[in-house]
């Protein structure tokens, strides 16, 4: 297993410099929240009722982290994450329809934009370019480029907080420039515990990588931590080259937890890291030692992963750059370079998108 705290097997398994991407976070999450604030949206826009947030992969994590988000709100709004080839059959002229595709060339977003613009949707699209960007510049679609080089996980920020910022533009969430700034600042404290100088002694992604070295991971997670989870487990799965799932509060209560006796070598070989929020519900917080006290009777082992923060937001964030971190390390472990997704990238090729 290679020393984490050995700083020459960086640019040997990470030649890309995958952490300075993932170090940047912070600034990037200030960034993406900026930018829709200086948009000239068409008085029309303010109209819509409905939201539908389209996209793929790390494009699509950010709607799941909004959906989440959006259970805090009063105003409300009906919200859905779109990872298909299809639109709801409800989009209408009342309906924005908000795509959000990295590279401009994701065959699912691409259709979902033509059958936005044939139900005559209000459209957002949000990339760094493609075909989706060029067809938004041709077609007079209001169009946030992203400006950012790297992996399409990676650029998390854009996915999430710029169409959060786009809903608070639209008046339809509340005001975040607060939470926000309480976030950066969270994240930027933070940062110095997860690099690679510190030592795993004093670096919880470290520690926490080297517990999931070698084990399938599963994450848990309840109410508005969901989306996190969910990112958690593909920041795994795409930068570790890891086996992961995940489950959520109180259903996997209904399920999962009866799952756990077979076959025994699963048990045996599975870690489970628990995502916590002080914000929690009250209903939600009273499975967690009950689920707890089952996976010890199992003997599986877990870890229980606190949110800091004062807002849900910051919460979110914060366990989020947490996860990314512990999926790097991760792959160092597994002696794998975190940035390729060869799999992914053949699927893509053989149809014919990127």
């Amino acid at each position: 297993m290679p020393n984490l705290n050995d700083l020459s097997i960086y640019p040997q398994l990470d030649p890309s410099g995958m952490w300075s991407r993932i170090a940047n976070f912070p600034g990037q999450v200030k960034q993406a929240w900026e930018e829709p604030a200086h948009w000239n949206l068409p008085e029309s826009y303010a109209q819509v009722n409905k939201v539908v947030l389209v996209g793929m992969g790390g494009s699509a994590v950010g709607g799941d982290l909004i959906a989440d988000l959006l259970a805090f709100e009063t105003k409300g709004c009906v919200f859905v994450v779109c990872r298909d080839y299809y639109l709801p059959g409800w989009v209408d002229q009342d309906t924005l329809v908000v795509l959000c595709s990295y590279s401009g060339n994701t065959l699912e977003t691409l259709a979902c934009f033509h059958q936005a613009l044939d139900r005559s949707a209000k459209v957002v699209v949000i990339t760094s370019g493609g075909i989706l960007g060029n067809e938004a510049v041709s077609r007079n679609v209001p169009y946030l480029k992203i400006r950012y080089q790297g992996e399409p996980r990676t650029a998390l920020g854009f996915s999430f907080l710029s169409p959060l910022g786009l809903l608070q533009q639209l008046g339809l969430i509340a005001d975040k420039n607060e939470e926000i700034i309480e976030c950066v600042t969270l994240l930027e404290d933070s940062a110095a515990y997860y690099l690679p100088e510190c030592p795993s002694d004093n670096n919880p992604a470290k520690a926490l990588a080297g517990l999931l070295s070698e084990r399938m991971a599963v994450i848990y997670s309840g109410g508005f931590l969901g989306g996190v989870a969910r990112r958690w487990k593909t920041q795994i799965n795409e930068n570790a080259k890891t086996w992961a799932f995940v489950e959520t509060l109180p259903e996997l209560n209904h399920n999962a937890i009866a799952g756990y006796q077979f076959p025994q070598a699963v048990a045996k070989n599975s870690f489970v890291v628990l995502l916590r929020s002080s914000l929690l519900q009250e209903e939600v917080v009273s499975l967690y030692p009950m689920t707890l006290a089952i996976l010890e009777r199992a003997g599986i082992d877990y870890q229980v992963v606190d949110a800091p923060g004062k807002t849900p937001l910051s919460q979110m964030l914060a366990t989020i750059f947490r996860g990314d971190w512990v999926s790097y390390y991760l792959a160092l472990i597994n002696g794998v370079d975190p940035s390729p997704v060869t799999a992914i990238d053949e699927i893509k090729s053989r149809l014919g998108g990127q």
